[in-house]
């Protein structure tokens, strides 16, 4: 039987928050889920667009936290707030007892706040010391007065601007619309110029939100204590800030899977899942074990398949499978589907879907 270990992020393939964003909605106020979009909205134009040095995807996490301090937000109430606001994806803890089940290694590694990405993984049966995430301490940090009034002063400039739209094709600051140029004038004086002058500036230098290469880096390292190859590892992943990851496991000969993703997430995976349930994961990691990442792609492309072997889950793995999905359907695809364009549209469809437009536009 194959090798593998399973990483998984964990906002899209476990749960259907956005807890960042909704920290944001629920703690900053007014107009909290605007500043939260207005911030992630700048996060990407640095990262996509004008591709400043310093910055990448997931980065929002660090730039809302001085804003959240100011509203006197405390660890104990990140806690509280991330344990009791959990909203798993469908069938996510059948899926995941009868992964548990199946004795292999299994990691969350995720961008999210700790509190949330531990509260998820938890409950979903995960080892506490193979959940990665972005570890933050609010409490280190004293905030004067002066500061707490100017931060509020800023967050109201940042809802205040007009909204950061982003042309699809932008490659430059003079590819923008003059709204959104306007807007990132502002965002560049508050988080270039003004945050840096401030002690709380402490706060974003210190805290490393895990995306992009630091994903990447996390996938590898859970290799170690593993002793496995990048060639048995299964990554998980929806967004943006999975990329690198699905990079550095398919060039290690990994299987890289899209859950629902967002365009890049689509086009950078081998193997897409649009699904409204966990149940298709643990259905792939099941045919992992018993016939490789071959077998995977021999169902998600069957023009590929040998036709020598017959590839027949036993009664033992497919009836707890069968039972999860409970007569869901879902569609799997590689990146050799005809159409992938309409393949970006399904997945991102069904992401919305389950997730409501606002968070699915996030990420």
């Amino acid at each position: 039987m194959p090798n593998v270990q399973l990483d998984t992020d964990c906002e899209g393939p476990l749960a259907l928050n956005d807890n960042a964003f909704e920290l944001c909605r629920e703690f900053i106020q007014p107009h909290g889920d605007r500043f939260f979009q207005q911030v992630n909205r700048y996060n990407n134009y640095l990262v996509e667009v004008a591709k400043r040095p310093g910055y990448k995807a997931g980065d929002t996490l660090k730039l809302i936290l001085p804003f959240l301090k100011a509203q006197g937000l405390t660890n104990a109430q990140i806690e509280a707030y991330s344990r009791k606001n959990i909203t798993l994806v469908h069938g996510a803890e059948g899926a995941f007892k009868f992964l548990h089940s199946r004795d292999f290694p299994i990691f969350e590694i995720s961008t999210s706040y700790r509190p949330f990405a531990e509260a998820v993984g938890l409950r979903l049966g995960f080892k506490k010391e193979r959940i990665v995430s972005t570890e933050i301490d609010l409490d280190r940090y004293s905030l004067s007065t002066a500061e707490t009034e100017e931060l509020k002063r800023l967050q109201g400039e940042i809802v205040a601007a007009p909204a950061i739209e982003l042309p699809p094709d932008a490659d430059a600051a003079a590819d923008l619309p003059a709204p959104a140029a306007e807007a990132i004038a502002v965002l560049d004086r508050i988080f270039g110029e003004r945050l840096p002058g401030m002690e709380i500036s402490a706060l974003l230098q210190e805290v490393n939100p895990i995306g992009g290469p630091e994903k990447a880096k996390a996938v590898t390292d859970s290799l170690a204590p593993t002793k496995l190859a990048m060639a048995d590892m299964v990554y998980v992943g929806d967004s943006t800030t999975d990329v690198q990851a699905f990079e550095a496991v398919r060039a290690g000969g990994g299987l890289a899977i899209s859950f629902n993703g967002k365009s890049d997430a689509v086009n950078a995976a081998e193997v897409i899942v649009v699904a409204d349930s966990a149940w298709p994961i643990a259905m792939l990691i099941a045919i992992v074990q018993l016939w490789g990442k071959e077998g995977v792609l021999e169902v998600a492309c069957p023009e590929t398949r040998d036709k020598s072997r017959c590839l027949v889950l036993p009664e033992a793995v497919i009836e707890p499978i069968a039972r999860g999905m409970e007569g869901r359907l879902f569609n799997l695809y590689d990146q050799s589907a005809e159409n992938l364009d309409q393949v970006v549209e399904e997945s991102q469809a069904m992401r919305a879907k389950l997730r409501g437009e606002t968070i699915a536009a996030l990420g």
